[in-house]
């Protein structure tokens, strides 16, 4: 990736919320779930564990998908990366969803992360609209 992209990418508005949302789901699922690792609550039969580790999974796949829609050249591509990021961005807020169902403690990060995705998911659909 040359120096001019990566300068791009660091200026880029939906690729910084992209890394606080996975930081902050990052937060939220060790809260949840008391300190444990990605592989430990993959692993755990807990179904707090188990969103939790969907939950930071999903949010790790986001940041890649928006690199790869803003270092696509082809028009055409970059505008169906962009579009598919909505997917990723719905899924993180579905798997706030579930944990929310499971009346935790922690719901108030978990609404947290709700209020962001949603200033994500606007901050996507301007982005769309500007390719």
């Amino acid at each position: 990736m040359s120096v001019y992209k990566n300068t791009n990418l660091n200026q880029s508005v939906i690729y910084q919320k992209s890394l606080d949302i996975f930081k902050l789901s990052r937060h939220v699922a060790t809260y949840i779930t008391g300190d444990k690792d990605v592989l430990s609550m993959h692993r755990s039969g807990n179904k707090s564990d188990n969103y939790a580790d969907n939950l930071v999974m999903n949010a790790y796949r986001l940041v890649p998908k928006i690199v790869e829609a803003e270092c696509e050249e082809n028009p055409t591509l970059r505008i169906k990366y962009a579009k598919a990021i909505r997917v990723f961005i719905d899924r993180i807020y579905n798997d706030c969803l579930q944990l929310k169902s499971l009346k935790i403690d922690g719901t108030d990060f978990v609404e947290l992360l709700q209020t962001e995705l949603k200033k994500l998911h606007r901050i996507h659909r301007h982005y769309v609209k500007s390719m």
